[in-house]
């Protein structure tokens, strides 16, 4: 299983050594603690969520995932995160980055900032057993940041799949999770079959719904596999995801019809006016999602769609996970079931193709060779943004 502070696995390469700092003023060492910078502009989110919208870039720099650790390190720091948790939070960024999720990477660091400025975020919390059972655990996140509370309720489900054969692990009161394959992915690094499902604030339309009903709530399923390493499935609940829209909005692109919806229920095929995601597939998509708040905020006692509707200006409620794990010896010999992911590999990857394709994909492989060569080029991250977090960095 990856230590905390490193960024491991196939589809993420390790980072290697620390270079230099990524922005003039953020030290590859940065302190523990000081006193907070001014943040950027911030663009409303649908229901009073918040997070930067990128503006189109001047220019573009070229930052190695080390560069990228260490400003996010010194930036959490700062704000007063322990340095163990910011260093948990850097890795689900840059791993992000690595993978190609971009909308999970630095681009959310002035919401998260602003969210710990204005009590949403709690830096300083610790994950608490509110309910256990042998297999079972509830745990209270505080509003931690939410990789943070993720990270550390993955390694307790762990844990206890380890005894138990599996563990199912609630969070509620976490914050915005990032992205769930990560937490997945660690789970089947460690040799443990895992699916995670998350809820969150609405901001996708339900199937024949004009206003922000649901979260784009995503589901990771992994499994540990042979020479070809983990398959990881990780996907949302909307045809593009928020952070995808507004990357897309920056570039003032088209997008197809049926992804988004204008702020006033209007169809578009304008990225930048695009600001309610549709659901995936319509009723189907709309349907996991709602399911997904059924079995996480729901059950958890923590409910976020209806009091969200209810009342769209009022407390933030934060989120919801679910973390199932099962041991793989718990059902079949650890060997033979990686022999037979490979075996589902090799069978997929040999079908016939369709006129055109040339190659037939499996989950993760994208961002497999992605993460390949964005360790060994570097990652590309607008000029615009950079001066931003230059400025949170002090």
């Amino acid at each position: 299983m990856p230590a905390r502070g490193t960024v491991t696995g196939p589809s993420a390469p390790r980072c290697g050594a620390r270079p230099r700092a990524a922005i003039s003023g953020a030290p590859a060492h940065p302190p523990a603690t000081g006193a907070d910078a001014a943040s950027g502009a911030q663009t409303p989110r649908p229901l009073g969520e918040t997070m930067t919208t990128p503006t189109a870039p001047r220019a573009e720099a070229r930052l190695m995932p080390a560069e990228i650790h260490d400003l996010v390190v010194h930036i959490f720091t700062r704000l007063g995160s322990r340095p163990a948790d910011a260093a948990v939070l850097a890795d689900m960024l840059v791993w992000s980055h690595l993978t190609g999720r971009d909308g999970h990477g630095l681009s959310r660091i002035p919401w998260y900032v602003e969210m710990a400025r204005n009590g949403e975020m709690n830096l300083s919390a610790s994950l608490t057993v509110e309910r256990e059972l042998p297999a079972t655990l509830l745990l209270d996140g505080h509003f931690a940041a939410g990789p943070v509370a993720m990270v550390a309720a993955t390694d307790r489900a762990i844990a206890r799949a380890r005894t138990q054969g599996g563990c199912f692990a609630m969070v509620k009161r976490t914050t915005h999770t990032g992205a769930i394959g990560y937490f997945a992915l660690r789970a089947a690094e460690a040799g443990f079959a895992t699916i995670v499902l998350c809820s969150g604030k609405p901001i996708m339309a339900y199937h024949g719904a004009r206003v922000p009903s649901l979260a784009t709530s995503p589901i990771a399923m992994a499994v540990p596999g042979g020479a070809g390493g983990p398959l990881l499935l990780d996907m949302a609940t909307s045809v593009a995801s928020f952070g995808r829209l507004r990357q897309l909005a920056a570039r003032d692109a088209e997008i197809p019809e049926g992804w988004a919806l204008t702020r006033d229920g209007q169809p578009t095929t304008r990225a930048r006016d695009g600001i309610i995601p549709l659901p995936l597939g319509g009723p189907k998509g709309s349907g996991l999602s709602l399911m997904f708040e059924a079995m996480t905020g729901a059950l958890a006692g923590a409910p976020v769609l209806v009091p969200t509707l209810a009342d769209p200006d009022g407390p933030g409620r934060g989120s919801s996970a679910l973390i199932m794990v099962m041991d793989i010896a718990a059902f079949s010999a650890p060997e033979a079931f990686a022999a037979e992911v490979e075996a589902l590999r090799a069978t997929i990857r040999a079908l016939p193709r369709q006129e055109g394709v040339e190659e037939i994909l499996l989950p993760g492989d994208r961002s497999r060779a992605l993460a390949e060569q964005r360790a060994r080029d570097g990652i590309a991250v607008p000029q615009a943004l950079l001066d931003e977090l230059a400025a949170l960095a002090g």
